[in-house]
Parts: C-alpha cells; sequence; structure tokens
C-alpha cells in the first residue's frame, strides 16, 4: 500500500511541476484530467492500459480538447510520458519479504536467479518434501495499477505475453531435477502452455484468481509437470503469487491443490 501512495503523490507533484514551470498559461485542465487518471490507477482494472486509451479516445472526440492541445501540445507530451517513467520508476520500489507457514520446512532459495530486473520482486522458493512440491512465493510491484481488481488475471497475462513466467520458472525446474525421483527436463529447454480451467476457484472462504500450465520439452506434446498460480491481490501495487510446480510423476489428485493453498491462506490470516 504504502509504494502505491509514494508513487502517487510523486506522480501528482511532478505532473504539477511540468505543467506549472516557466509556463504563461497553466494548464489547469489538464492537471485536472491527469490527476483523475491517478486516482483512476487505483479504481480501474488494469490500470494504465485502459486509462491512456480512454484519455487519448476523449482527447480526439472533443472538440474543445483538441483545440488545448494544440495550444499546450509540448508541455502535454513531456507530461505524459514523465507520469509513464514516473510509473516505471515506481516499480522499484522495494516489496515485502515473503512469508510462508511452518510445514513447509525452512526456504531452499531466498532468490530467484532468472527474476527480472524489473518490476522490484522477492521471491522464496521451498521444496515441500510431503507433496513433493516446489513452492515458490512471489511478492512483486504492479507497475501498471494500484488496484486490487483484477489485479492478478493482469499480471499473469502481461507475464505470460513477456515470457517472465518461462525465466522465473527454471528455477523450480533445477530444483525439481535434484529432488524429485525420475523427473528430469532441460531447464534451457521447456515450453509453459496454459491450462484451460476457471480463472478463479473456492479456497475456504476466499475467491482467489488461477491459472494452470504444463510443462513440456520442446519439441514434444507430452506434459511433464503442472504449475498452478493462486493470485493474492491487495492495493497499492504490489501483488502475491503462489507457485506450485509438481511433477506430473506426483500425486495429481487435486489440481487445485487445496492442502498448500489453505496452508497459506491460515498463515496469512
Amino acid at each position: 500500500m504504502l509504494g502505491g501512495i509514494l508513487a502517487s503523490i510523486i506522480l501528482l507533484g511532478v505532473l504539477y511541476s511540468c505543467l506549472r514551470w516557466k509556463a504563461v498559461d497553466f494548464d489547469r485542465n489538464c492537471m485536472i484530467a491527469l490527476s483523475i487518471g491517478v486516482v483512476l490507477l487505483w479504481i480501474i482494472p488494469w490500470g494504465i492500459f485502459v486509462i491512456a486509451p480512454l484519455v487519448l479516445a476523449i482527447s480526439l472526440i472533443s472538440p474543445a480538447a483538441r483545440t488545448e492541445w494544440n495550444d499546450f501540445r509540448k508541455r502535454r507530451i513531456i507530461s505524459s510520458v514523465v507520469l509513464l517513467l514516473v510509473l516505471n520508476l515506481s516499480a522499484f520500489y522495494p516489496t515485502a519479504i515473503p512469508d510462508a507457514p511452518d510445514e513447509w520446512g525452512e526456504p531452499i532459495a531466498v532468490e530467484n536467479p532468472y527474476a527480472p530486473s524489473w518490476p522490484s520482486s522477492h521471491q522464496y522458493t521451498w521444496y515441500y518434501e510431503e507433496e513433493q512440491a516446489v513452492i515458490g512465493i512471489v511478492n512483486t510491484r504492479t507497475p501498471h495499477t494500484f488496484s486490487s481488481i483484477e489485479q492478478t488475471s493482469s499480471t499473469l497475462a502481461l507475464g505470460v505475453m513477456l515470457g517472465m513466467h518461462d525465466e522465473r520458472l527454471r528455477q523450480s525446474i533445477e530444483i525439481m531435477n535434484d529432488r524429485v525421483p525420475f523427473f528430469s527436463i532441460d531447464p534451457e529447454s521447456f515450453t509453459l502452455n496454459e491450462v484451460e480451467s476457471e480463472s478463479t476457484h473456492n479456497y475456504g472462504n476466499s475467491e482467489l484468481e488461477i491459472k494452470r500450465f504444463e510443462v513440456k520439452l520442446d519439441g514434444y506434446d507430452t506434459p511433464l509437470a503442472s504449475v498452478l498460480v493462486v493470485g493474492f491481490s491487495s492495493s497499492g501495487g504490489e501483488l502475491t503469487l503462489l507457485t506450485i510446480s509438481k511433477s506430473l510423476l506426483s500425486n495429481q489428485e487435486d489440481v487445485f491443490e487445496e492442502k498448500i493453498v489453505l496452508q497459506f491462506l491460515e498463515q496469512k490470516v
């Protein structure tokens, strides 16, 4: 929450400075519109990806807005670029340290060497012997939105498009190669395919957004491992993702991994 609040305050201050500095006429309407945009980052799903096209459409449709753009074009373009720059820089604000239930034991890794440097994130990884599962908890920044609404689905969709999940999964593959009997996948040569499934699942009294994936060797159609990602959304631009990776040779009776997820939920209370 704090990261989102600080980012919002900085955004408003920087935008005001951009529009006021050496300005003969202060572009009041642009300041109001950009301020509303910052507020909407806390409300609208997908955040900047919805707000930016919406503002652009209004600017093109309204004759008065088009006239104002002619008068303040350069300063508005600079302000818009600065807004996007500050949003991206806010993603470097540190996230919380992951925590987990005692049943999982001590983490076997407290960082992921394959994780991108942007946005900021913390990942701890456990090997849960009882379930033969590699469990990762990732606290990550979501610079495109400060809203909790569809925060998980939008972040996962962007991660799939950018290939971030594939990179993070390399660590889990390496751990399963070391820990799970008869399991072996080249961590440099696999594909992560999304499985058609419900987008949410009820865990106790909580309905959480989920995504399911299968891991296949490049060039082969037979899946060798399953990955479940469960999102714990929060306002302020920080998201917690619980990832559970299992060999298909392990017990696959519960594809939604209710035991593990409920253990995590009980620990969060």
